[in-house]
């Protein structure tokens, strides 16, 4: 059964009535850094349409889901963070692919995505906005993945529970979290991976972290936690990658002055 969607729409003043589709993909290549990042996402824009965008809708996924809001809508562009080319995954497009294609081609919806760019915006990022909504300070980047560092590391002013700490990612990530209590009862230093950052789990160790604070779990992130001592949390890859299309939803309608919104499916994986 699928969870009701819940759309924030972002406020902005003197809204355009359109722009051209190359400028709101310039525009985000550069607050991104698109470019600057290796990534087997084919990161900035995966599909065009007939040149120009009066609405904008952002979401975690490119799915035929968020497609068909967009269409409802009447958003011309879909931004996303996990997109629909990857790789050579689009060297024939059959199957899903076609279907997915097709549609946004049918209704004339540009997609755009940011993977990596996304998870490392230091402003605009998934993991520097957990670490914001989580309350860390001292925050700085942490977590290398195929060479390009994409978490933080954060810590709070005093020591907390660890219990206390679970609280506060149940009430602001994802009230439905797994967690793995192998270390400190007392925790301060917290690294942060969003998504499917299980794997990282030996660098969380590496920076003295108390707890790593992750996505999706797997078999690997238990049994590398078991054996180092570590304390881990899983809140969920989607509930982890909201917060970069929320916060560019608000950048583009600010800075580009167009109706924008953010759409969460509440998926809970």
């Amino acid at each position: 059964m699928q969870a009701p969607i819940v759309f924030t729409r972002v406020s902005s003043y003197n809204l355009r009535m359109t722009i051209q589709l190359d400028s709101l993909v310039s525009f985000l290549d550069e607050a991104l850094r698109v470019g600057a990042f290796r990534d087997v996402s084919n990161n900035g824009l995966q599909i065009a349409n007939s040149g120009s965008v009066s609405r904008v809708l952002t979401g975690v996924d490119a799915s035929l889901r968020l497609l068909k809001e967009a269409a409802e809508r009447g958003a011309q562009c879909v931004v996303c963070h996990h997109g629909l080319s990857w790789g050579d995954s689009l060297k024939r497009i059959t199957g899903v692919n076609h279907r997915l294609v097709k549609f946004a081609i049918d209704h004339d919806i540009a997609v755009y995505a940011a993977h990596l760019p996304l998870d490392a915006h230091p402003q605009f990022g998934n993991n520097a906005l957990l670490c914001r909504t989580m309350g860390l300070t001292r925050v700085r980047p942490a977590f290398e993945y195929h060479g390009e560092t994409i978490g933080f590391v954060g810590s709070y002013a005093r020591p907390i529970t660890f219990d206390a700490f679970c609280a506060r990612v149940r009430q602001h990530v994802n009230d439905d979290i797994r967690i793995l209590d192998f270390g400190s009862k007392t925790v301060r230093t917290i690294g942060v991976v969003s998504g499917g950052g299980a794997d990282m789990a030996d660098q969380s160790v590496a920076l003295k972290a108390d707890v790593f604070l992750t996505g999706e779990p797997n078999l690997q992130g238990y049994t590398f936690a078991e054996n180092a001592g570590l304390n881990m949390v899983f809140a969920g890859h989607y509930a982890t990658e909201v917060f970069g299309v929320r916060a560019l939803a608000g950048l583009i309608a600010k800075s580009l002055r167009l109706p924008t919104e953010f759409a969460d499916f509440r998926i809970p994986y």
